[in-house]
């Protein structure tokens, strides 16, 4: 297995004034609950290895459906800034990725989210390097298909930081509102007033990549 877990940062754009800018401090969330049965996550072609993976911990419970990171375009139906999402990862050798996998759901408007393989830039998101659209997206709150991408077999480097990023369309679908759901293996714990510990998801989101090595 060729995976590093990702770090628990993420990277947003938001619109605003027509001018493109990155922020942290504003990042929308959102929650629901579950609803209907549990479908497993579509299987993928066996000759592909594991690049990166914090989806699981298995099939039928590969991500937190109930609460994500908004993937807004500018013609939402929440009337929020458009939001996109990124999710670091570093890959323990050097190997091609060919798919992308993501866990977004899907709330209102034109069912298209696009997700791409991009580089990094001083530790954000960088130059798209392969990237695709889909518009089979499972609606949110339910679980556990995914989206998935096929790309063109492309490079990724040992110990070099890569991101995978869930963006709207904002030409085909300027109203898509989604959300990139949450891992369920991202976790932290906290202790309020020494009443006990509890551990809780970070909202970091669910994603894989899955390639050839090298």
């Amino acid at each position: 297995m060729v995976l590093k877990r990702a770090l628990s940062s993420l990277f947003v754009l938001t619109l605003a004034s027509g001018v493109l800018f990155a922020q942290n401090s504003r990042l929308k969330i959102a929650h629901t609950v579950h609803h209907g049965a549990i479908t497993q996550t579509q299987k993928t072609p066996g000759n592909l290895q594991i690049i990166f993976n914090n989806m699981g911990p298995n099939s039928s419970n590969a991500y937190n459906d109930t609460t994500g990171y908004y993937i807004l375009g500018p013609n939402n139906s929440v009337g929020l800034s458009e939001q996109w999402i990124g999710v670091p990862f570093t890959p323990r050798s050097n190997a091609h990725v060919s798919l992308l996998l993501v866990a977004v759901g899907w709330i209102s408007g034109t069912n298209l989210v696009n997700v791409g393989l991009y580089s990094d830039s001083g530790g954000t998101v960088g130059t798209l390097l392969a990237g695709g659209q889909s518009s089979a997206i499972p609606t949110f709150g339910s679980c556990c298909q995914v989206v998935s991408i096929n790309i063109p077999p492309t490079a990724v480097s040992f110990g070099t930081q890569y991101w995978i990023v869930a963006s709207s369309d904002d030409t085909n679908a300027p109203d898509f509102t989604g959300v990139f759901e949450s891992s369920n293996l991202e976790t932290i714990a906290g202790d309020v007033g020494s009443t006990g510990w509890f551990s809780f998801t970070t909202n970091t989101p669910a994603a894989a990549a899955k390639g050839t090595v090298p």
